[in-house]
């Protein structure tokens, strides 16, 4: 089982954005290696965020979250989804940063994390990377290892990566990728400092 999770938002940005560049030959000059080698080095991109409209915010959802969930949820520099089940809702982690959040529950029987980013890294010459499943109607890739269902996808201009672990590796629900499927479908946008800016708080 695991714990509340780090901050690991530029997992989600590598995995939807590009993969890595391919090596030079080995008969490439040493100095020719060097500048591709510099060349190949990028900086991270701030994705510019499209805020959901004032009536898609859940506002049950958000008055189901804890005040302190609610708040880092307010504070948020990108729109912030959660699961709309309510246990998932009643203690929940939320970690709101300068480019990312990070959404954390759990119950007697899952695991289940959300982290949310503006940052992306762009290679040179090599275009994103477009995933071969759909996930909340955008193309997106859905992964299994060790047990845990993870979906990543690109959703109001943000990248969102969905973990799902169930308490028990035997458990029905995690044999397939259907339950990390039905999670990011149930997923409510609760808000965000675009959301408070245009008044859409209750």
């Amino acid at each position: 089982m695991r714990g509340v999770p780090l901050a690991v938002p530029f997992l989600v940005a590598a995995a939807v954005a590009a993969c890595e560049p391919t090596a030079p030959p080995s008969e490439t000059p040493r100095e020719q290696t060097a500048s591709q080698t510099a060349a190949a080095v990028v900086t991270p991109v701030i994705a510019g965020v499209v805020w959901p409209s004032a009536a898609s915010l859940d506002r049950g959802a958000l008055a189901a979250l804890p005040g302190t969930a609610a708040h880092a949820a307010q504070r948020s520099q990108v729109p912030v989804l959660v699961p709309s089940r309510r246990e998932l809702l009643a203690a929940p982690v939320i970690v709101a940063r300068e480019h990312w959040t990070s959404f954390w529950a759990r119950t007697e029987s899952m695991t289940v994390s959300l982290t949310m980013t503006r940052l992306s890294h762009k290679y040179p010459g090599i275009p994103p990377m477009r995933g071969a499943h759909a996930v909340r109607g955008e193309p997106a890739f859905i992964t299994a290892n060790e047990g845990i269902w993870s979906a990543s996808w690109v959703e109001n201009g943000v990248s969102y990566a969905l973990d799902v672990e169930c308490a028990s590796p035997e458990a029905p629900a995690c044999a397939s990728d259907a339950l990390v499927r039905e999670l990011a479908a149930e997923l409510v946008y609760v808000g965000g400092v675009g959301a408070k800016a245009t008044g859409n708080r209750p």
